[in-house]
């Protein structure tokens, strides 16, 4: 007998206001210690159902599973996973990697009891929107006892590889190579071996398949949000790619303080969300971990996350001399302001003055001291007044002048 579980993500998921702790859906036996009040697991387990007689269909094939699991594994951050799991009685490794194949490369023409993937998950689970299917499929094989996994020389048999790379065909001797953890395969009647997609169990307890499954999700977790991250960046810089569009990001103080904000954020996700499920932290068991590093490798999350994290780091050093030389133009652009603001005012006290000297001599003034029949342009008489007015003049245009150029200079000095 063989045990499949097929996991489709999904990203831009709905929230679910539902479901349990993974503890409680699942048995996790010895390993269950490990999994208790891990700080920031947020994952919980919806169930949707025990589906008998289920015809699951593609544009080329059918098949028909009996007694399939449904449950949806959320994490509370717009991904979630649909875990399919039922049971083949003494299928053939042909059979297996059929069933494997048809679920993965036909995902999307995949439909159950004639209702597409997406639309039937959106019914089951009652979901507020329609999520997107996501580029991952994991898929477990979980065997009784590894009878026919395994050749002489502890290697992956060709069933085995078979099952791993989802062949139609027994692959030839020696065949495409396969990753085996060392500790999973270290009891006697014990093997475990994987790719990138499909992992291949014989002879494993309940508790550690399950715990198995559940590392690998939470990796397949941290590459979703390692992906989401990523794009969140890009989204926020398109157009900075080409030269027309570029200033209008890069020279926008507002525009980038918002992508600085962001990459701190995302920056954050990536040390709390995904290094910190890839190094294994918070479940350090020694059979686990011998998993997780295996495929964590094979999904490349090590490299995914290192160019993620380069990629911010490289940006924030340019949003923040690109910031400072924003922020540098911007205060020149409003001492220019201010330097025009003071001439201006200097101009006009220039030409305001003046008249007010003038009309304060000539408004108090008597019959006795200007009479109606003498110009106030008479600067024979009045010579030494208008000289006052225009040497006033002459001076706060001067001071106005000499400050202006001053300060224009880069000397801020005020007046003396």
């Amino acid at each position: 007998m063989a045990r499949i579980v097929h996991i489709f993500t999904f990203r831009a998921f709905p929230s679910v206001a539902d479901g349990v702790p993974l503890t409680e859906a699942y048995d996790f036996g010895r390993f269950s210690p490990h999994l208790v009040n891990r700080p920031g697991d947020t994952l919980r387990v919806t169930s949707l159902g025990q589906h008998d007689d289920v015809r699951v269909a593609t544009d080329t094939s059918t098949l028909a599973p009996l007694d399939m699991t449904a449950r949806l594994w959320s994490d509370g951050a717009s991904l979630a996973q649909l875990h399919l799991s039922y049971e083949l009685d003494a299928p053939t490794p042909h059979e297996v990697a059929n069933h494997l194949a048809v679920f993965c490369h036909e995902r999307t023409s995949l439909s159950l009891d004639g209702v597409p993937l997406v639309e039937w998950l959106v019914d089951k689970a009652n979901l507020g929107g329609e999520p997107r299917l996501g580029q991952d499929v994991l898929q477990f094989v979980e065997f009784d006892d590894a009878t026919g996994l395994v050749t002489d020389e502890n290697e992956p048999s060709n069933d085995a590889i078979a099952m791993i790379y989802r062949a139609a065909e027994r692959l030839p001797d020696g065949g495409v190579p396969a990753r085996m953890p060392t500790a999973l395969n270290s009891l006697a009647g014990a093997f475990a071996a994987h790719g990138r997609g499909v992992v291949v169990l014989g002879g494993q307890s309940l508790a550690t398949a399950a715990t198995v499954r559940l590392t690998a999700c939470e990796l397949l977790f941290a590459v979703g949000r390692a992906r989401h991250a990523r794009a969140k960046i890009e989204k926020l810089l398109e157009g900075s790619r080409t030269r027309d569009e570029a200033s209008g990001i890069w020279d926008d103080a507002v525009r980038l303080s918002e992508v600085a904000r962001e990459v701190r954020r995302q920056r954050t996700i990536m040390a709390l969300d995904v290094q910190g499920y890839a190094d294994g932290l918070f479940m350090p068991e020694l059979v686990i971990d011998s998993f997780r590093t295996s495929f964590a490798e094979a999904l490349r999350l090590s490299e995914l996350t290192e160019s993620t994290v380069g990629l911010m780091d490289a940006l924030s050093d340019v949003i923040g001399s690109s910031l400072a030389d924003v922020q540098l133009r911007a205060a020149k652009l409003a001492d220019t302001r201010e330097r025009r603001w003071q001439l201006g005012v200097g101009m006009a006290s220039g030409i305001a003055i003046p008249v007010a000297l003038l009309l304060s001599y000539f408004g108090v003034s008597s019959e006795a001291t200007i009479p109606a029949d003498r110009s106030i342009y008479d600067l024979t008489v009045y010579g030494l007044v208008w000289a006052l007015a225009v040497a006033s003049a002459l001076a706060i245009a001067a001071m106005t002048l000499r400050q202006y150029f001053r300060t224009k200079n880069g000397d801020s000095t005020t007046w003396r």
